[in-house]
């Protein structure tokens, strides 16, 4: 019994600093932010010329989405039908979005093939090798390896920074991921700045519309053949490009397939060897 008052006033200390640890897990979870990123790929696998795109990770409560920066800009613009604006923007090779929840253990990948809206589900990836690195960018790092999309990728990631999530696909880890680059040197993201952002809606949950390996059959099918099916394609400016096949392979079969083999050929190699990203 004389030991009761001890363990009373323990416990009550432990609790005290148990429930302001937990209200300062809630502040952090709470807080949203917008982490922006350089990424440097190769978008021709036979020529080594490098071009640079930016994309953002929002991060709302326990859910983010990854975008292209000039791609939001774009669609902006033209749902106000300012094609004008839309022609001082750089084109993006980029053209996808990753929608993640982290309650899941799987994230939604989307895009755009001839006028239809994906969203397909992929697992979340493993990480292995997972040591100590460094400082980098001022931060103090750690470094992990994964397999995706036919590479293999080094990731830096900090513990400096509260957030269990990354670039694209590269989330879980025990902090922000600062780096993600392919080791055949084709990709790389890399975190060019971060802020908080105030008064941000709840986003709404992405489901998925078509299953990966058949969104893969499809697109790959196309790109073999384009002019073996039905074609609508549409581009930011407003110019579209439809075509019918009849069945038959004549001079118009074949000058769709030259034409569109031209586009396709100015990005070949993806993030996702598995998934081409047509860009029009």
């Amino acid at each position: 019994m004389k030991n009761l008052p001890i363990n009373y006033y323990t416990m009550r200390k432990f609790i005290f600093y148990l429930y302001i640890f937990l209200s300062s897990c809630t502040y952090i979870a709470a807080q949203n932010y917008q982490v922006t990123y350089e990424v440097q790929f190769k978008p021709v696998k036979e020529k080594d010329s490098l071009v640079k795109e930016y994309m953002a990770l929002k991060i709302i409560a326990n859910q983010s989405i990854f975008y292209n920066l000039n791609k939001e800009k774009i669609d902006s613009l033209v749902s106000k039908l300012d094609y004008k604006g839309v022609s001082a923007i750089k084109n993006s090779f980029l053209r996808i979005k990753v929608f993640k929840d982290f309650s899941k253990d799987y994230f939604t990948i989307g895009g755009n093939f001839n006028q239809f809206n994906y969203w397909y589900k992929e697992n979340k990836i493993n990480f292995y090798d997972l040591k100590k690195y460094g400082k980098y960018k001022g931060y103090m790092a750690n470094e992990a390896f994964a397999d995706f999309g036919k590479r293999v990728w080094h990731v830096l990631y900090t513990n400096d920074i509260p957030i269990n999530d990354g670039p694209y696909v590269f989330s879980g880890l025990p902090g922000l991921v600062i780096k993600a680059e392919s080791l055949d040197g084709n990709y790389s993201f890399e975190l060019i700045g971060i802020k908080k952002l105030e008064n941000q809606p709840e986003m709404k949950a992405i489901k998925e519309n078509i299953r990966k390996e058949k969104l893969k059959k499809n697109i790959n099918d196309f790109i073999k053949d384009p002019a073996a099916h039905n074609i609508n394609f549409k581009n930011d400016l407003g110019d579209s490009f439809s075509y019918e096949f009849k069945g038959i392979k004549d001079n118009n079969y074949n000058a769709t397939n030259e034409y569109l083999n031209k586009i396709f050929n100015q990005f070949n190699n993806y993030p996702d060897k598995d998934i081409p990203i047509i860009t029009f």
